[in-house]
């Protein structure tokens, strides 16, 4: 089965059975910048399917972009269509399910223009999100989510009889932990939400005795609704988001490597389209505007996302 089947499949079973609200992710694919589904209501069925792309081509030293040698990769650039899908069990328990597929991940190199690309399967988060907290009289909600990731292969992808090297494998090949939890301020009169949202990852090691390093990501949220008077067009809502990340150092073989890990923060503006059936539509950029690299690293520059949402009622 070719990839490109495999993206089809992805989209058919998708747009013809279910709904979209925004993203998900794995420490070793970033997959979007909006992680949240929430509590969903009994036997509501929400989905989202999104792309990204993304692409680097400064490295930095610390904070500071660096202008020596730069080494062999000229650029990275990746491609992915993710798929992130919610039910709500009862009005108290929701369960998620959240995964990749690998368009490409791609480095082009100094020399002859080479270039080297990894694709496919990355890896599923499965978890269950109880509601910790609620008060409709003041709008407030708190829910937590925990899960298990889990990779689609334990092995390393070789293209053309060349192993790739970690960065371009489209899974971790890791077991691991994640954990999140959603805080939301509704204002329904004036149409204005707040939602804070905290995420951890834990990867264990891998086959190859590979430990990618645990991630914690912050994320602040501020929406404003507009309603629109048309059949066709529901309304529309402005987002903007402000986001930390940090990456620890990765390990091999049980010793640290010097050259990972980071601290980044990205401000991300998100326009959201809402149309008659309950579909919705986002598109989202992300700017970073600090970013810390340990030693010498290529850095994050805009990476864009569209997202498909609808809700179902089965």
């Amino acid at each position: 089965m070719t990839r490109h089947t495999i993206i089809a499949i992805l989209v058919f079973i998708i747009c013809g059975r279910i709904v979209f609200p925004q993203c998900c992710a794995s420490s070793g694919n970033p997959i979007g910048s909006t992680v949240n589904l929430g509590l969903l209501d009994k036997r509501v069925l929400r989905a989202a399917l999104f792309y990204r792309i993304s692409v680097s081509d400064k490295y930095y030293d610390g904070d500071e972009v660096y202008s020596g040698d730069i080494g062999t990769i000229k650029k990275a650039v990746s491609n992915y269509l993710g798929l992130l899908v919610g039910y709500g069990i009862s009005e108290k328990l929701t369960i998620e399910m959240e995964t990749v597929y690998v368009i490409n991940k791609t480095h082009l190199y100094e020399i002859n223009d080479e270039k080297l690309s990894g694709f496919g399967l990355s890896d599923a988060v499965i978890s269950l999100r109880p509601r910790i907290f609620s008060s409709q009289d003041s709008q407030f909600e708190i829910s937590c989510a925990i899960g298990s990731n889990i990779p689609f292969s334990r092995d390393l992808q070789r293209v053309n009889g060349v192993t790739l090297p970690v960065d371009l494998q489209p899974s971790t090949g890791s077991y691991g932990l994640v954990a999140q939890s959603n805080i939301i301020k509704e204002f329904p009169f004036s149409s204005i939400n707040f939602l804070l949202i905290n995420r951890f990852e834990k990867y264990f090691e891998n086959k190859q005795k590979y430990n990618y390093g645990n991630s914690y990501s912050t994320s602040f949220f501020f929406s404003k609704h507009f309603s629109v008077e048309n059949s066709r067009l529901q309304g529309w809502t402005a987002i903007m988001q402000l986001k930390n990340q940090i990456r620890s150092k990765h390990l091999k073989d049980g010793q640290l490597i010097e050259g990972s890990g980071n601290c980044s923060f990205f401000l991300i503006p998100q326009l959201n389209v809402s149309l008659a059936g309950s579909w919705n539509i986002s598109m989202l950029i992300d700017i970073p505007v600090y970013q810390h690299f340990n030693e010498i690293q290529l850095g994050n520059k805009l990476s864009s996302s569209i997202i498909l949402i609808k809700d179902f009622t089965l």
